[in-house]
């Protein structure tokens, strides 16, 4: 009870606390850290109520009782002060197991609640700090901190380190400090050690003599080097900072380049300025061939065969010879309303187009005839290839099913596998109507999967995004390694979000209909109790709409309150050396 209580109160929002991540070991591979998180916990905690109110119905005064006390514990510990570190722990020549150490300063309240968890037991002594074995941990809790790890070593190290001890630590570490403090405090962070993982997985691989086979995989993971990430909440949204420093000296030279890869990016002045969504980067061209040598790798385990049908390793890696450094990937006008059609999972497709730099126009005009038709006989013949691949396993699909499936009786695991057969006929009506397609304007090829996408991107007459005042007023850098934008969207309305939602359950067999002796027979314990929740649930109308169609108004309301609260994002992306930086601000409206 106490490491799942302590490990999910990690993950909260806080802050980085530098103090007692200081004093963790040297070597993390990864590491969480808070640091005054009091506010953000308080606004978190204001978006719940505001649901809680919503619908809590009859209970709603003990549900916001219970959110109170949840808040005021973790306000007292987390939005203090906390780290976790996750650590390998083992000896030379042997398997080095991964352990996790976390501490937090708790106040008296947080104190109480969590010495109430402790199992009175023999204590061991560190200095002043005692601890137990709790269970499968070790923890403990004194001078105003409380504290556990996997591993009896890893925390009596920690807590030498807290009396005084010389011994190494995380803060002395440069590929700790050096992305770390790129990132500056925060109210949550991250930091995660890839080189360190790869040293510990060639170590292992080593062992079961396996090196040469996933080589490229561990040369990859060691040339991302470090990475740490945070963000701090504010009265307007929140600020968010990351910093990734790529490994120079890794063996994976041209991962090392796409990361570090920077440009002048013009593609702003042909996007249109209503789109929803622009992330841009700075893409190299030698992008397409890296791909590909990674595609050739995978091709092997490919059951579909289409990475073979469409080539595609092939085609990327000559679309390299005359595609440029900038890439973007852009969600026309209307694309957040289209992810709502649950009925035609391929509808955001419609809003959905990217854009390249071309360096040599004649070679791209020449190459992408034969691309997409490759493309799109592949797509064409993955429905064929899926129900060549389920009618070859037969009557082995059911053996094949979990246990808790084949449990449910011979009726419903008939009906799992003729289920098998019959989703294929939608999904091959919907490759049927998707195909690659691609078009020229200025200096960039524009392409998606959708013609009607295409159409939109390529109308002309209207503001582009460079002419935009909201763009302009972002205040975005135009050079570097990428930015990220996206506007106020228009507010979604409760309607829209709660006709979706029924046609979701309705696909479910969940609609306003279910539950009657015609439909209740083929229902499924967890369906028919997901039913029950859902009509339990009170009405936000005045009316009082009952049943699931009274659920569906508080839910609508419910979630589109959430939604449209966010008013949009801008990110920026440079690079200085080996450094990668990137900061971000959110846009919401916490009240």
């Amino acid at each position: 009870m106490l490491t799942i209580t302590l490990g999910l109160a990690m993950l909260a929002p806080g802050a980085r606390a530098a103090s007692l991540s200081e004093q963790l070991p040297a070597g993390a591979l990864l590491t969480l850290e808070t640091r005054d998180a009091g506010g953000a916990l308080e606004r978190l905690s204001g978006l719940i109520g505001n649901v809680v109110n919503a619908v809590g119905g009859e209970e709603n005064e003990d549900m916001t009782g219970t959110l109170d006390g949840m808040q005021e514990l973790l306000k007292g510990s987390l939005g203090k002060e906390a780290a976790l570190g996750v650590f390998t722990v083992g000896t030379a020549g042997k398997t080095f197991t991964p352990h996790v150490l976390a501490v937090s300063r708790v106040d008296e309240l947080s104190g109480e609640f969590f010495g109430s968890l402790f199992k009175k037991a023999p204590a061991a002594r560190v200095g002043v700090y005692t601890f137990s074995r709790q269970g499968d941990v070790f923890a403990g809790m004194a001078g105003g901190l409380v504290y556990v790890s996997t591993d009896k070593g890893l925390l009596m190290g920690y807590l030498g380190r807290l009396s005084g001890k010389d011994a190494p630590r995380l803060v002395n570490s440069v590929a700790y400090t050096r992305p770390t403090r790129s990132v500056g405090a925060q109210e949550l962070s991250l930091f995660v050690n890839f080189s360190a993982t790869a040293k510990v997985i060639r170590g292992y691989l080593g062992r079961v003599a396996l090196p040469r086979l996933f080589s490229p995989v561990v040369d990859a993971i060691d040339t991302l080097g470090q990475y740490a990430a945070g963000f701090t909440t504010t009265d307007a949204g929140l600020t968010a900072a990351s910093a990734h420093a790529a490994n120079a000296q890794g063996k994976d030279q041209p991962l090392y380049r796409l990361l570090t890869h920077t440009t002048d990016f013009k593609v702003q002045d042909i996007i249109p300025a209503d789109v929803e969504a622009v992330a841009a980067r700075a893409c190299a061209p030698e992008s397409g061939a890296y791909t590909a040598r990674w595609l050739t790798r995978l091709d092997l385990f490919d059951p579909l065969g289409f990475l073979s049908d469409s080539q595609l390793a092939h085609h990327l890696e000559r679309a390299g010879t005359y595609l440029g450094s900038e890439c973007a990937q852009v969600t026309l006008a209307g694309g957040m309303k289209a992810g709502l059609d649950s009925s035609n999972p391929l509808a955001s497709l419609d809003s959905s187009v990217s854009y390249q730099r071309v360096r040599d126009m004649d070679a791209a005009k020449k190459h992408l005839p034969e691309y997409a038709a490759s493309v799109n006989a592949a797509i064409a013949g993955l429905g064929d290839s899926l129900g060549t691949l389920i009618r070859a396993g037969g009557p082995d699909l059911t053996g094949a099913l979990p246990a808790e499936l084949r449990d449910l009786g011979s009726a419903r695991t008939e009906q799992l596998s003729e289920g098998l057969g019959q989703s294929l006929e939608p999904l091959q009506e919907l490759l049927a109507g998707m195909k690659m397609v691609y078009a020229f304007r200025g200096d960039y090829l524009i392409t998606a999967f959708s013609d009607k996408a295409l159409q939109a991107a390529l109308a002309e007459g209207g503001e582009t995004l460079a002419q935009s005042a909201d763009f302009q007023g972002a205040g975005l850098s135009m050079s570097g390694a990428g930015w990220r934008y996206q506007g106020n969207l228009p507010d979604l309305s409760v309607e829209d979000f709660q006709a979706a939602l029924a046609d979701s359950l309705k696909g479910a067999g969940l609609d306003s209909g279910a539950g009657t002796d015609e439909t209740d027979a083929t229902m499924s314990d967890e369906e028919r109790a997901m039913l029950e929740a859902l009509k339990a649930l009170p009405s936000t109308t005045s009316g009082g709409a009952a049943g699931l169609d009274g659920a569906l108004v508080t839910i609508g309301t419910v979630t589109t309150d959430l939604i449209n609260r966010y008013d949009g994002l801008t990110s920026q992306s440079s690079v200085q050396g080996s450094l990668i930086l990137s900061k971000s601000s959110v846009r919401y409206r916490w009240e």
